[in-house]
């Protein structure tokens, strides 16, 4: 199956130009009925309930999902460029779990305010804070802060951050200092000589784009009902085809708020045993710094199996938070 360029241009012209055109109900609608459809599931469009969350540097998009008889509240972020939406399948299975949803579209993100592809690793802190204080007064119980990628590396970091947290589960983490972490790029350890250059350019043109498959090979990474996540990116008009410099040097650069060893809340992380992104042996040596987390790999599984794999993903969670009857019981 072929991309349709001509399709992925217009699409990425409306994301940069026009990003409230591709944000219409109508289209967003389509797009998710399209995406259950292929994946032969019921639409969880209607499920979530749309909050627009006002903040010192714009508005943002939050999605509350409810769940019957709730245990508690699950603060969720999307990966890279990504919005709450596409993840709709696994936060609505979830909230039957009994684990209220709140999803969010960080800055430059979705439905959010900001220019599309332009944030920080702190501005997405920012974002993350904003949302959990959004939570914790609308909602009761034990909260979760959560993360899928770039949305679970955020996850991490603002749990280092807030020590009040009851747990933390990451799909994906990392320690961006780390220099090992340049093995989350497609250029392996050669990675390290891009940084001094990333940031030069960075200082010099913060907001030029740069092309997510510039730095991550997305082909090589299947999503069910697509040829590959590629595809998924150049298809749908809402998410940006790129980040900008500042961002990227920022995902590059920006350290932990604290020490890795410091985080003193229960963690859960995730990984997909076939993840060409996150590579199992860094994300274990990771783990195995963290005091008490647990790391459960999948193996087989690719990148994208928080929305393609819901049912074995959410077992494993909901099991997982069970087994914690300090941080249910709250």
């Amino acid at each position: 199956m072929s991309i349709d360029w001509v399709r992925a241009a217009r699409g990425a012209l409306i994301t940069v130009v026009a990003p409230s055109r591709a944000a219409r109900p109508s289209r967003l609608r389509a797009r998710i009925d399209d995406l259950a459809e292929r994946r032969g599931v019921p639409s969880w469009f209607d499920r979530f309930e749309p909050h627009r969350l006002s903040t010192r540097d714009g508005t943002l998009h939050v999605d509350v999902v409810h769940a019957v008889n709730s245990v508690g509240t699950f603060v969720f972020m999307p990966g890279t460029n990504a919005y709450t939406l596409l993840y709709g399948e696994f936060l609505v299975a979830l909230a039957d779990q009994g684990w209220t949803v709140v999803a969010f579209d960080p800055r430059g993100h979705g439905r959010s305010d900001g220019a599309r592809g332009s944030y920080t690793v702190d501005e997405l802190l920012d974002d993350y804070r904003a949302v959990v204080a959004y939570a914790r007064d609308r909602f009761d119980g034990p909260l979760v802060v959560s993360g899928s990628s770039q949305g679970g590396i955020t996850a991490f970091y603002y749990a280092l951050s807030d020590p009040s947290v009851d747990a933390v589960v990451c799909h994906n983490l990392a320690d961006l200092t780390d220099p090992t972490s340049v093995e989350l790029t497609r250029f392996g350890s050669r990675g390290e000589s891009f940084r001094p250059w990333i940031e030069r350019f960075a200082r010099r043109l913060p907001e030029a784009p740069v092309p997510m498959q510039a730095y991550l090979d997305l082909r090589r990474e299947p999503v069910r009902g697509a040829p590959h996540a590629l595809h998924v990116l150049l298809e749908d008009p809402l998410i940006p085809w790129f980040v900008r410099a500042k961002t990227l040097a920022s995902l590059g650069s920006t350290p932990p708020p604290q020490p890795v060893e410091s985080l003193s809340m229960p963690a859960l992380v995730l990984q997909a045993g076939d993840d060409t992104i996150f590579p199992t042996p860094y994300i274990r040596r990771l783990a195995d710094r963290i005091p008490n987390a647990r790391l459960e790999v999948f193996p087989g599984l690719p990148h994208y199996m928080i929305v393609d794999h819901v049912d074995v993903v959410v077992t494993t969670i909901v099991r997982w938070l069970q087994s914690h009857t300090d941080v249910v019981a709250r």
